[in-house]
């Protein structure tokens, strides 16, 4: 018989009233974590809320929460309600001026400088005033509307722009490459220019940066007023200066950094570029006339400019499109400008400066200087591959300069390239009889002195008919032989040997300007 005790549990009873404590346990653990969700997150966000309101105002921006006691201006719109301080638009400071973005650049772009100077030309030509003005200030998109004025005032005033192939690379001056847009004036067939000095621009390629009107066309950039300065907002400095109030619209802005930079000028004198550039040319166009009155005789020559002409003449030469003519020294009253030449019959690139100076600033430039040692050595060494040589310009024995023209072995006859020389020669003296010359024949060594002598009249009296059949009067020209009295090489060598190069030096005539 078994006997069960009444003291011990059933079993199912037991495991029920051990799963109550751990119930307990999670009801508790739940209600925790809603307590901290609800309470304690709520509280930490309010403080992060409040540190970044803090920094704001430590940065000079006003806390999100102040701006809800801040009257809001007409327009504005109101922050929504419970906007934390980071998400609500920032206020502007009354110590920070505001800043207008800044325009978005041109669309212009130019991989060579003397394309944008015939792009000027063709929406001149086409009265794209808008384009034409763009174009003008691509450095300062801003001042847009003033050069779309300047461009269609000068269209008013009846100047008509020429071909884009008559636009002109000038030259470089001051880092800045300058282009010329010839302009005609009305019942004149000598052109005027608008200079567009170019620099270059790494995101848009070529752009003008200066624009200088003729003088002749001053009115039409007078009557355009300049641009307006940026206005400075109203309030209080950084630094603790009294309140700065805006400027009324419309009134122009004393403070120099407010200025806008002024991308127009008037041409009222010419600048050391524009005014080489015209000498070089009249040399190119062997207009010796006009070359000479941009030049100071007392201090060059009148050979000089003679001899340069015809080398020019003879040679072929042209200036280099790329970089013609370069100013390596630019002062108020003194400038050095290099011409960069090139012959293609030749096959050679050579170059010869300029000294220009002028006694003030509002005076004319003059040159008063022109070297060229480079130019009639690269000539000089191109004609001796052809059997003589080809110095136009040599320093006489007795001092001073003086046009060389050399002849053949035992000959009076001129050569082709004598011939050439005497033309220039021929215009100088027919545009003005009063003006005398002398030519001096000379030979070499060889032979006796009566020969000699004999020899060097006849080449003199070769030049003299050669001038007379040109039309210059006969009076005019003056001849001697001194044979070879007065070499201007060797006739040997220092050990007592022939120096044919020496003595093809000496067969010469020499033609002395009496101006």
């Amino acid at each position: 018989m078994r006997l069960s005790s009444p003291h011990r549990p059933h079993g199912r009873h037991v495991a029920g009233n051990s799963l109550v404590p751990i119930l307990i346990i999670v009801a508790a653990l739940g209600i925790s974590a809603a307590i901290f969700f609800l309470f304690t997150k709520k509280k930490m966000e309010a403080g992060k809320a409040a540190e970044m309101a803090e920094a704001s105002a430590k940065a000079g921006e006003e806390p999100a929460k102040d701006a809800a006691a801040t009257p809001a201006k007409a327009g504005d719109k109101p922050a929504a309600a419970g906007a934390t301080a980071s998400t609500a638009p920032a206020m502007p400071s009354a110590t920070t001026p505001t800043t207008a973005p800044a325009p978005a650049p041109a669309s212009f772009g130019f991989a060579r400088p003397l394309d944008l100077g015939k792009q000027m030309a063709r929406s001149l030509a086409a009265g794209d005033f808008a384009t034409a003005g763009k174009l003008a200030a691509a450095a300062d998109p801003a001042q847009a509307a003033m050069a779309t004025q300047l461009m269609q005032k000068l269209a008013e005033m009846g100047l008509k722009p020429g071909t884009e192939n008559q636009v002109e690379l000038l030259g470089l001056v001051e880092n800045r490459t300058r282009i010329a847009v010839p302009l005609t004036k009305p019942g004149s067939s000598e052109p005027i220019r608008l200079l567009l000095d170019i620099e270059r621009d790494e995101r848009m390629g070529w752009k003008v940066s200066k624009v200088t009107v003729p003088k002749e066309a001053s009115a039409a950039l007078a009557t355009i007023p300049p641009p307006a300065a940026p206005a400075m907002a109203a309030g209080t400095p950084k630094d603790g200066a009294p309140p700065v109030p805006a400027p009324p619209t419309g009134s122009p802005s004393t403070a120099p950094a407010m200025v806008a930079k002024a991308l127009f000028a008037v041409e009222e004198t010419q600048d050391a570029l524009s005014f080489a550039s015209d000498f070089v040319r009249l040399l190119l166009e062997h207009d010796f006339a006009s070359a000479r009155k941009y030049v100071d005789e007392k201090k060059v020559p009148v050979e000089r400019l003679v001899g340069l002409c015809i080398v020019f003449e003879e040679g072929q030469y042209r200036l280099k499109p790329s970089k013609p003519l370069i100013v390596t020294v630019a002062n108020p009253e003194v400038s050095w400008v290099i011409a960069q030449v090139e012959s293609e019959s030749l096959q050679q690139s050579t170059e010869f400066g300029l000294e220009l100076k002028r006694e003030s600033v509002s005076s004319p430039w003059k040159v008063g200087g022109v070297n060229l040692s480079q130019i009639l050595g690269s000539f000089a060494q191109s004609a001796n591959k052809l059997g003589i040589p080809y110095t136009p310009i040599v320093q006489n024995p007795k001092g001073g300069e003086s046009l060389a023209l050399y002849f053949e072995y035992d000959q009076a006859q001129l050569h082709p390239r004598a011939q050439k020389q005497l033309e220039v020669v021929a215009g100088m003296l027919k545009a003005d009889p009063a003006k005398k010359l002398r030519i001096t024949g000379h030979t070499d060594a060889r032979g006796d002195d009566t020969y000699n002598v004999r020899l060097s009249q006849s080449r003199a009296e070769s030049v003299k008919q050669q001038l007379v059949a040109l039309g210059v009067p006969a009076d005019q020209v003056e001849t001697t032989g001194l044979g070879k009295a007065q070499p201007l090489g060797p006739n040997q060598k220092a050990d007592g040997s022939d120096d044919p190069a020496g003595r093809s030096r000496n067969r010469r005539a020499e033609i002395f300007l009496d101006f």
